[in-house]
């Protein structure tokens, strides 16, 4: 049995991928702001057949470059305009993940570090959920990871042909990490670059014949698109797609402020369990940077602190930022695993305290979840937002029995505790590793629409509702894109239409609808506006044309 699977493994990977990434993607709405906002780009590309421009609302978006909303585009040719459709994508990004980081880690440590590695993508809480959203950031993180490989195989390579294709791989993977979010890429490998070169000394493995090649690589595919863009709309777009990415680094864009510690914390909590296993493996010294094994442990090492510390400064802080550190962290995770249980590393006590802990606390989170509507009347009177406090007075659909995933959570920690203990390392990770990643799907059919009904969902039925309707939609006082991908909005011939006073006050040519969220309509209603009705935090309201006067 086991030579059987040794000789099919990539199609073991491929599989276990496939079983855990492609179900349930369209089982719940997609969430608002990032997830709707790049289907929405997608959408309108395909509305308009412009597949150059990336665009919200019809108009430019300064935000993104568009090669994930190209990809979105295709998948939604062939799956429809849906759910599905706009996540399939980094369902296939994990797949192709897990299968070359499977191919790395093989060639340098082998079978057992592989397999491991593979296991804890899978079976960490974030890095596992990622593929199956709608982000961009797992194709991005994949370009940036390969970018980071190939300068591992470049330090090492002694052959000058080689040399010159890994270049070329190089300016390959960043151009492509440009093309899908933007030059931050660029930065993160350049000081992953930096640091490593410190840590040697600044013995330079590359000459400026291969810089040029990397540059020049790098700059001929992002520019595929950005001098096409340079070209029709002039510097406009550089202008402001740069102004916006220093705005991010500088100041903290859309009341995303966070104290330095955030993005700790989250990996610390969302990369469970595998953030725990990792702990003692985030430091390593002396490592031999000549030492193939020693080396990719080094890059995969300074490429965690680089995109934690860089993120951690910058002044905008949104949990998918530090996404970039779940490959590295996994892998060292992988590594300290890998000696527990075949070497003679031991767990240490307060890291097994800390796994029970954390554990713990998101089993009881998940298990008391679902009494939420029993419960929410004693939380309502602590609650000091009307937004919020209408949003929980929505009856949502528990069944009842939603209850055990905590329980369930929480029995596998205790005897993970139980093995970890014993010193029976190997039944503790692959107990905990394998329910993971089977309970995030049980976990997202489950329990992520009921959370939906809570957040949105009244929003997003209504817009569903009045999709292909001849009217106009707006969400005065707070922003959405559920409003364009889901009411499936149109390009407007009337320029006024992008007048929020116009649309309020103005001569309408056709009725307008408003989404407001409660406690936050006062200031935009006005006598021309009936309500429609109110359901969860939102109210809804319509203007009909104004009768012409005699």
């Amino acid at each position: 049995m086991l030579q059987l699977i040794k000789k099919y493994d990539y199609a073991v990977v491929s599989l276990w991928a496939a079983i855990l990434f492609l179900p349930f993607l369209g089982a719940v709405h997609l969430f608002d702001w990032d997830e709707i906002n790049f289907a929405e780009s997608a959408r309108e590309m395909m509305v308009t057949g412009n597949y150059q421009k990336v665009q919200i609302n019809y108009q430019s978006f300064w935000e993104k470059p568009p090669l994930f909303f190209w990809l979105q585009a295709v998948s939604m040719k062939i799956c429809g305009v849906n759910e599905y459709a706009a996540r399939f994508p980094n369902a296939l990004v994990g797949i192709i993940t897990l299968l070359l980081v499977y191919s790395f880690s093989k060639k340098r440590f082998g079978r057992k570090i592989a397999f491991l590695w593979v296991f804890c993508i899978t079976g960490a809480i974030t890095p596992h959920l990622y593929f199956k959203s709608g982000i961009i950031d797992p194709l991005y993180n994949l370009f940036i990871f390969l970018a980071v490989y190939v300068l591992h195989l470049f330090s090492l390579e002694k052959d000058e042909k080689k040399k010159t294709s890994y270049s070329l791989l190089l300016g390959a993977a960043v151009g492509l990490a440009i093309l899908t979010k933007g030059p931050v890429a660029l930065i993160i490998v350049l000081l992953t670059l930096f640091v490593y070169l410190a840590f040697t000394s600044f013995k330079f493995f590359f000459s400026i014949k291969h810089f040029l090649l990397v540059t020049i690589t790098a700059l001929g595919i992002s520019l595929f698109w950005f001098a096409f863009e340079l070209y029709s709309n002039g510097f406009t777009f550089i202008n402001e797609f740069v102004s916006y990415q220093a705005d991010l680094f500088k100041n903290p864009v859309a009341d995303h402020g966070q104290p330095f510690y955030y993005h700790p914390l989250v990996l610390l909590f969302g990369a469970f369990p595998v953030s725990i296993f990792a702990i003692k493996g985030l430091v390593k010294r002396n490592l031999n940077a000549s030492n193939a094994q020693d080396n990719f442990y080094l890059f995969m090492m300074i490429l965690f602190w680089v995109v934690l510390i860089l993120f951690s400064i910058v002044k905008t802080k949104i949990v998918h930022y530090s996404s970039c550190c779940y490959l590295p962290l996994t892998f060292m995770a992988a590594h300290q695993i890998n000696g527990f249980v075949f070497g003679d590393k031991k767990m240490a006590k307060w890291q097994i305290v800390l796994f029970a802990f954390i554990g713990a606390v998101l089993a009881m989170l998940i298990g008391i979840l679902p009494f939420t509507d029993v419960l929410k009347h004693n939380m309502i009177p602590m609650i000091k937002d009307d937004f919020a406090v209408a949003c929980l007075s929505v009856d949502a659909s528990w069944n009842g029995y939603e209850f055990m995933l905590g329980s369930m959570l929480l029995s596998m920690v205790f005897v993970t505790c139980y093995y970890l203990f014993r010193n029976e390392s190997a039944k503790g990770f692959m107990l905990i590793l394998f329910f993971i990643a089977t309970f995030l799907p049980a976990l997202l059919r489950l329990v992520a629409p009921k959370i939906e009904e809570y957040s949105q969902r009244p929003a997003i039925e209504f817009f569903e509702n009045i999709a292909g309707k001849d009217c106009y939609v707006c969400t005065p006082g707070y922003r959405s894109y559920a409003t364009y991908f889901y009411a499936k909005v149109m390009p407007q011939r009337n320029d006024k239409y992008y007048d929020e006073n116009w649309l309020k006050t103005g001569d309408i040519d056709k009725p307008v609808y408003f989404v407001m969220h409660v406690g936050g309509s006062k200031d935009h209603v006005n006598d021309e506006m009936s309500l429609l009705y109110t359901k969860g935090g939102f109210e809804f309201y319509k203007r009909e044309i104004p009768a012409k006067k005699p």
